[in-house]
């Protein structure tokens, strides 16, 4: 079983914290007594599970970490609550919004009052689980829980228990600079050039914390002294103090200094396979690269940290002397490791219960003013352990920058919609690369086509160091053509000298550069073998190897087959610089809109493509003067982190929501999409690209509190869009809508600000106001929608504050995006079936609510012929948080594959229209981007279970279809999946009886497809585990799982013969009740049934058919 609550449904949490002190933590993972799935429904009554109870698979028995959150406040957002413990005071030497002084003894007193109440609340579950509970880790700081060792069965124990807030399971998330400082206006800031010269900044006293991979501690980029100004940093933890395992004693001793002040280890003793529980990340070498200590082996970590906080310096790229520089050269950094490297595939993994200890940790450390999160999740805030931590650590001063996301560009699909986090879509800044160059020099005329042909150089292995000649022969490699071209050995000298040219495919780039370079290449170019281009990972490659296109590999390769053993090629060195145009977002950079949220995502925009940075080899030592490009919006991120610094130094006395609102609301709006020519709205670039240099001179700031952002929460009745953002959004707007937005003056002098909406039809009031130095004012605006027609599309305008009086020379005009909907109307019928009994001869009528649902005027008329749809199951998730897992799994044998189904019954023949299972993907990434396929499959009963199975059953199933995300008909909200049959070209009409519905999603095991539990159902649903126990198991834990099923009948019966009143119009939110009447006058005695339509302007449905029944007595 996996949980996560829908964003609806998520509780509001009042989390909590840990104690201050490092330590390498150990996630390990084990195997204990446990409840089987079909023991859940006695699991839940509060009592220990009796031995009857135990036992289950061997899978429900496996233990894995679970992040545990209890009801008290951490440290961090700690009021005083406590009878004679005093809320810690605010460090000293700032002003009353800085940091929390972790090291006062108020601080460490509620840590200890903290530390005692989870010894009791860890008894109370050891007494639940009926065992010890393991705790792995203890969090007091960002977040008040635990980590520890649970099987699945014992989670949703803990679940019901009181004073438990949230039991999250394992998870794992993916990590998601030369001109990029200098577009944002960072250099004006380190020059003091900004208009009215506030001052220099360039991140002096500003500790930047880099949650992420780890860093190349060795790099010149984080040495004390500065390699081209010579700046010596200052510890602000006092000259050799260090944080964490730098710390005399400790694995990374030596490896800090003045500017790289402290470091942990977050990951390298997690256990991430509960099949293997003594086996962790740092033992298991043959399938991850990780290494004890903060020190990078994957490279994004060091790449984050240099972009936002790196010294200035030059570097030696492609044979070009480049200057490189972080946003906040001279501020202090702090590493927190939490991502490794999984070999198979190179791909950055994180796991959840890392990261929210390293929060915890950067709070518990009192001395980080920025922290950036360049990795996925968010996407559920107030029901996300790490996204709560952040909540904690921005009350306690913390700025929290995070990736957008890297799943555009299609919409919903961003990560961190968290409103008190500040989400970073990517874009180009003008700089593309400096260009490797293939040419072809004979035999003559070579076509244009094989001239200067871009090389995209690997990663990992060796650089080129200098020209390769023109008279060097380009080789063709015999199986250009195979899918496995490359894999094994080449005869000997067939490369002698020469460049290679191989097709990508099968094995690993390192193989085939391996067998090229023992066959004598100089040097490998690699074919993509679909379109596009690649970026080959070599690690250990000897010799310099490079990716081309496609189109470039059947250029060259048909030129070499028509001049067999003639054909020569140089390459050009250095590189030539390529441009690109800058604000252009990349097609990568993820959009909004933030799901079901009423939040405008993302925050800003920043430079994210081909930015050059430090990166790291396969040690952590050897490739100290390592750098390189990355691209996506993880190198977005730092750019917002560092911007961030220089104004938490320029302005020490704004709180992390006012740095937030001053980038936003100064952010330069002109972004262009991907093709480079269409304007983006506010969901592609939020409210622009951040200016930092406008930015520090914003003359009003908004500020919001923990509390607000709490009381937020949807699934407690809150609402998002009245938080006091940089931003306006309402997704259903009938008729208008109003906002309230509160603006701090930042001035030494009274200012009076204009205010106008552009864009949308609304106004502002007041109109014009005057506010005193440190006065707040608050404004209303409403927005007249009636002309905006009502399908659920948004439309985009701006709120403009514009100074007017003294200082408007040198003050920017302030800007936050709008966002405004009007959604269709819905009709809902309740109840959905009806029916009377009405004598021989006599005249009867049933009665039934006509409801609108919608967000605007429903039309509806009840007709008594056609067609229209039916309910013929449905059940919503109500209070459960719960689900099951049906997923095959591409990347695991043991579970090959888990599938849930659940069942409905057909009176009558019926035809099937729409299919929906509401559920979740586990590590919270969109399911369009973690599945691959989606398949319906419908079985008949067999004895109060499916007939059959979709891995080694799928004949017996009477309908299947398999569609991937996106295809015709094919929907995917967050992780609901909807089929409509007929836009996917499925006719599909059923015979009366029992049938079964499995819905399953194919993806990874960490992103597997969890199929949401049900309030409502028919009393159970079933399960199976493949390969083994390999049968269908009933399961009566909940009544049923979240689901619809529709279909469509023909409306009309001769003894339905009225309906009082047959056509109204209904508000949002209104009902009307119509009678029907029926007649039974020439009928003969027994049971009659029919449908009748209720036509209306609802564009998803609608004619919808409501069943009546009539029974006739004599």
């Amino acid at each position: 079983m996996a949980t996560k609550r829908k964003k609806w449904l998520a509780a509001a949490l009042l989390v909590g914290v840990a104690a201050a002190g490092a330590t390498v933590l150990h996630f390990g993972g084990g195997v204990t007594r446990a409840l089987s799935f079909g023991a859940l429904t006695r699991a839940f009554d509060g009592s220990p599970p009796t031995a009857a109870q135990a036992g289950g698979s061997p899978l429900e028995r496996q233990t894995r970490p679970y992040i545990v959150v209890f009801p008290e406040a951490p440290v961090a957002s700690y009021k005083g609550e406590v009878s004679g413990l005093a809320a810690p005071a605010r460090a000293t030497g700032g002003s009353a919004r800085g940091r929390i002084d972790m090291r006062s003894a108020a601080a460490r007193q509620y840590v200890q009052h903290l530390k005692r109440v989870q010894a009791t609340r860890e008894a109370e579950l050891s007494r639940a689980i009926g065992r010890p509970l393991q705790v792995r880790h203890r969090m007091q700081h960002a977040i008040n829980g635990v980590i520890a060792e649970l099987a699945p069965a014992e989670a949703n124990r803990l679940r019901r228990m009181p004073g438990v807030r949230l039991v999250e399971e394992y998870r794992e998330y993916e990590i998601e600079t030369d001109t990029g400082p200098l577009l944002i206006g960072a250099d004006r800031l380190w020059l003091g050039t900004t208009p009215g010269n506030p001052g220099r900044f360039q991140g002096e006293g500003v500790v930047v914390g880099v949650i992420d991979t780890g860093i190349n501690f060795g790099s010149p980029s984080f040495a004390a002294t500065g390699p081209l100004d010579g700046h010596a940093h200052v510890n602000p933890l006092g000259a050799g103090n260090f944080l964490g395992t730098c710390a005399p004693g400790g694995i990374d001793a030596g490896r800090c200094n003045d500017k790289l002040i402290g470091g942990y280890d977050f990951v390298c003793n997690v256990a991430p396979d509960p099949s293997q529980p003594t086996q962790t990340i740092c033992t298991l070498t043959s399938l991850y690269r990780e290494e004890p200590g903060f020190g990078d082996t994957n490279g994004h970590g060091s790449h984050v940290a240099s972009t936002a906080a790196g010294n200035h310096r030059e570097v030696l790229y492609k044979g070009r002397n480049l200057r490189i520089s972080g946003v906040a050269p001279h501020a202090n950094i702090v590493a927190y490791d939490v991502c490794y490297t999984r070999l198979a595939d190179g791909r950055g993994l994180c796991p959840n219960v890392s990261s929210v200890a390293a929060v915890d940790q950067a709070v518990a450390d009192g001395v980080v003013d920025v922290l950036n999160f360049s990795i996925g999740g968010g996407a559920d805030p107030w029901s996300d352990a790490v996204s709560l931590a952040f909540l904690n650590a921005v009350d306690a001063g913390i700025y929290v920058a995070t990736s957008a996301g890297n799943a555009g560009p299609a919409p919903n699909t961003l990560s961190h919609n968290e409103p008190w986090t500040a989400s970073t879509a990517a874009a180009q800044h003008g700089r593309d690369d400096y260009a490797l160059l293939l040419d072809v020099t004979g035999p003559a005329p070579v076509p244009p086509a094989l001239q200067g042909i871009v090389l995209n150089e690997g990663t990992g292995g060796v650089s080129l160091s200098g020209p390769v000649p023109g008279t060097t022969p380009l080789v063709v490699s015999p199986g250009i053509d195979t899918a496995a071209d490359g894999c094994a050995a080449f005869a000997p000298n067939t490369f002698q000298n020469a460049i290679a040219l191989v097709r990508r495919g099968t094995c690993a780039f390192t193989v085939k550069a391996g067998n090229a370079a023992a066959a004598g290449a100089i040097a490998v170019v690699i074919a993509n073998n679909q379109p596009g281009g690649i970026i080959p990972s070599v690690p250990g490659a000897t010799i310099p190897v490079f990716g081309v296109t496609q189109a470039s590999g059947d250029t060259l390769r048909d030129f070499a087959a028509a001049h067999p053993g003639a054909v020569t090629a140089g390459i050009r060195y250095p590189g030539v610089l390529i441009p690109n145009t800058p604000d252009q977002l990349a097609a990568f950079s993820s959009r909004g809109p933030a799901g079901a949220y009423d939040l405008l995502k993302p925050d800003v925009t920043a430079p994210g493509v081909n930015i050059l940075a430090v990166i790291a080899g396969t040690t952590v030592t050897g490739f100290e003067n390592a750098v390189g490009l990355m691209s996506g919006t993880s190198m977005a991120s730092p750019h917002h982190a560092g911007a961030a610094a220089l104004l938490r130094q320029a302005h020490p006395d704004w709180t992390a929501p006012e740095i937030k609102s001053a980038l936003a609301m100064t952010a330069k709006r002109e972004v262009l999409l991907e093709d480079g020519t269409t304007a983006a709205d506010p969901f592609a670039r939020g409210a622009g690209r951040i200016q930092v240099d406008r930015a520090v001179r914003a003359g009003l700031v908004m500020h919001e509190t923990r509390t607000d952002y709490l009381a937020a929460d949807p699934a407690t009745g809150g609402d998002p869009a009245t938080l006091n953002q940089p931003s306006l959004i309402r997704g259903s707007c009938f008729l208008r809508c109003t906002f309230q937005r509160t603006f701090r003056n930042t001035l030494g002098h009274r200012q009076t600000w204009a205010v106008r909406v552009e864009g949308l039809r609304g106004a502002a009031w007041p109109l014009v106001f005057s506010v005193a130095p440190g006065e707040s004012r608050t404004i209303a605006i409403v927005v007249d929608s009636h002309a905006i027609a009502p399908d659920g599309r948004f439309r985009f305008g701006t709120l403009v504050l514009t100074p007017v009086t003294f200082g408007t020379g040198t003050l920017p005009t302030l800007r936050l995006p709008m966002a405004i909907a009007v959604q269709p109307p819905a009709l809902a019928l309740a109840p959905e079936a009806v029916g009377a009994t009405v004598p021989a001869g006599g005249i009867g009528s049933v009665t039934v609510d006509v409801r609108n649902e919608g967000g605007s005027w429903l039309r509806y008329s009840v007709e008594r012929s056609g067609s229209g749809s039916v309910t013929i199951a449905r059940a919503a998730i109500g209070a459960q948080f719960s689900g099951f897992r049906s997923t095959r799994y591409t990347d695991s044998t043991n579970p090959l594959a888990q599938f849930a189904a659940d069942d409905f019954t057909l009176g009558e023949s019926t035809r099937l229209s729409r299919l929906v299972a509401d559920g979740f993907v586990s590590s919270g990434l969109p399911l369009a981007s973690t599945a691959s396929q989606l398949t319906w499959s419908l079985y008949p009963d067999n004895g109060g279970a499916p007939a059959g199975n979709p891995e080694t059953a799928p004949a017996l199933a009477v309908w299947s279809y398999t569609a991937a995300p996106g295809s015709p008909g094919v929907s995917t909200t967050g992780g609901t999946i909807a089929l409509d049959l007929a836009a996917a070209g499925q006719d599909v009409t059923l015979p009366a009886g029992r049938y079964w519905l499995v819905v399953h999603a194919r993806s990874t095991f960490a992103n597997r497809w969890v199929w949401f539990a049900s309030d409502s159902g028919s009393g159970g649903f079933s399960t199976i585990t493949l390969p083994t126990p390999g049968a269908w198991s009933a399961t009566t834990a909940f009544p049923g799982l979240a689901w619809q099923v529709e279909g469509q009948v023909a409306c009309g019966a001769p003894w339905i013969a009225a309906a009082i009143p047959s056509a109204d119009v209904l508000w949002p939110d209104g009902s009307r009740s119509v009678r029907l009447v029926l007649n039974a006058g020439g009928l003969a005695p027994g049971a009659y049934a029919g449908y009748v339509c209720v036509a209306s302007n609802d564009p998803l449905r609608p004619r919808v058919a409501l069943r009546v029944s009539m029974t006739v007595t004599p």
